[in-house]
């Protein structure tokens, strides 16, 4: 599964103003999702593991080359954290910052609500691992987000903006 938050920093407050997600698509669908809503992007956020070559496929590209030769720009890797549990603190500690769009983000927002622990059998408890389901690539992909976002570029005013965007 693949799932993209749409954010925007506004002064100091994130705004996340729509998701997409799909299983199974190739990442031309996405890319062309993106392009249909129109904005105008900065940087993109993939996983750690986005750098690397696909082993067995027919074309040995690593997702983040696959996106840039369908005109995805401005791609940056979140590093991978040592200690799962530091990423989600990261994103329990980005909420107070973000305010989201309740319709165009309620499928990520169900996502969100419903990211939880594996339960233990033998243990009878939660354990420290995130539980691997329909609502963890919609939480994972928040995450890149809390993990990975930095507001470090200085915005040009709307006149200098080029072709490069922000």
């Amino acid at each position: 599964g693949t799932a993209i938050w749409l954010h925007q920093r506004v002064g100091q407050y994130d705004n996340f103003i729509g998701f997409i997600e799909g299983w199974g698509e190739p990442y031309a669908y996405f890319v062309s999702e993106l392009q249909k809503t129109g904005y105008v992007f900065g940087r993109h956020f993939l996983p750690h593991d986005a750098g690397h070559v696909r082993q067995g496929m027919i074309v040995s590209l690593s997702p983040k080359a696959m996106l840039e030769q369908l005109g995805l720009k401005n791609i940056e890797i979140v590093q991978r954290v040592d200690d799962i549990s530091h990423g989600i603190q990261a994103t329990r500690d980005a909420f107070s910052t973000c305010w989201f769009d309740e319709a165009a983000c309620k499928d990520g927002l169900v996502h969100l609500d419903s990211y939880k622990k594996q339960w233990s059998t033998t243990g009878q408890r939660f354990t420290d691992i995130p539980k691997h389901d329909e609502h963890s690539e919609g939480a994972d992909s928040y995450r890149q987000f809390a993990q990975g976002y930095k507001d470090e570029q200085v915005h040009k005013p709307i006149g200098e903006i080029g072709s490069e965007g922000w």
